[in-house]
């Protein structure tokens, strides 16, 4: 491997360090631009970092615009905070057990139970706001939790502040496009043909232009944000030097916010309605069907915030909640099938499984 390849191969690989963030196991990306299709991106959740999980963002040209959404992690129930871990796992905490301290963007609840959030602004809100469901009584913390996923599911305000970030980083995207194909393109064309040459240093130096260029830009688009992009100086400072933080500029921009971050199921202007409705399908089967279920008419309260919000949008019961058509005990939660005997889904925690009526008999 010469010299040149070898270079070439560092900055791709810093390129794709650089696309790597560290976000919370729970949380959803969403990647677009505007007036288009937008598709969503999820962290590798098997991979636990201090409470938090890789994501690669959306690598290759045309560089998209980014935005972050996260579920309901809290849900006050009668006795207990019921606390999302991941996607998968759950648990229960007495009201009066809890010790909140935010330590970094680490909400702690009790000495062994802790949450990663987006920010150490949203932490501390967190914290607050389970201090005051706390002091509450129950049918206040039902009322407050039920007004907080109104304000996540806005599916307007989600469509809005999405494109906003697309619009604003708009010329950062277009600058690393150029920036990206000419680094990974041209330059290495050129190299592998006219190796060490005058050629190959006035394309190095355009490369460098580009980078000013982007600098220039972060800093005029950062000029204009309501919020305080951290360390704005010496970021623009990097883009101007290094060709993977001026590919990734616009990241910079589009993720740094101190908004709280809708519902993925606000995203519903952005994306397209299969994938939207397979997301909403799984976020139903989460909260509707759960150890209980089936002894008890009343839905949980998360299976109601998400019935009203659908109702709201005109989704009809059978689109995110299919009848079954197995004819074997099928788990609602999962869609796994049982013989006869077994009563629970032990994978999705005892759920109860749902029995098919007898052949000739509809069921629901």
């Amino acid at each position: 491997m010469t010299d040149g390849q070898m270079l070439f191969a560092v900055f791709a690989l810093l390129y794709l360090i650089e696309c790597l963030r560290l976000v919370p196991s729970t949380a959803w990306m969403a990647a677009g631009a505007e007036k288009s299709r937008w598709s969503t991106i999820r962290p590798w959740s098997r991979f636990q970092i201090g409470g938090g999980s890789p994501l690669l963002l959306a690598a290759l040209p045309p560089l998209q615009a980014h935005t972050l959404a996260m579920p309901w992690l809290f849900v006050p129930e009668h006795d207990s905070l019921r606390v999302r871990l991941s996607d998968s796992m759950r648990t229960n905490l007495a009201w009066d057990k809890l010790s909140l301290r935010v330590e970094e963007t680490t909400l702690h609840l009790d000495p062994s139970t802790s949450v990663r959030l987006p920010s150490h602004t949203l932490a501390k809100i967190w914290q607050q706001r389970l201090a005051e469901w706390r002091g509450m009584t129950p049918d206040q913390r039902r009322s407050a939790f039920l007004k907080h996923a109104r304000t996540s599911l806005d599916t307007k305000a989600a469509g809005k502040t999405a494109n906003e970030a697309a619009k604003l980083t708009r010329s950062l995207r277009l600058i690393a496009t150029i920036h990206f194909m000419w680094c990974f393109g041209v330059i290495s064309v050129v190299y592998h043909r006219f190796g060490d040459s005058l050629l190959v240093l006035g394309a190095a130096a355009v490369l460098l232009v580009l980078q000013i260029v982007q600098s220039w830009l972060f800093l005029r688009t950062t000029r204009k944000m309501k919020v305080v992009v951290p360390h704005r100086r010496w970021r623009a400072l990097g883009i101007a030097l290094l060709p993977q933080l001026a590919m990734r500029a616009a990241d910079a921009v589009s993720l740094t916010t101190d908004q709280e971050p809708p519902h993925p199921l606000a995203w519903r202007e952005l994306l397209e309605d299969k994938a939207w409705l397979q997301t909403a399908c799984r976020f139903w089967r989460e909260a509707r069907y759960i150890p209980g279920w089936s002894q008890n008419d009343a839905l949980p309260l998360e299976a109601e915030a998400l019935q009203t919000f659908f109702r709201h949008e005109g989704i009809a019961d059978a689109d995110y909640d299919p009848p079954s058509v197995a004819k074997l005990p099928t788990c609602p939660r999962c869609g796994a099938e049982f013989q006869t005997g077994i009563a629970a889904c032990n994978d999705c925690g005892g759920v109860e499984l749902r029995i098919p009526p007898p052949q000739g008999e509809s069921g629901t």
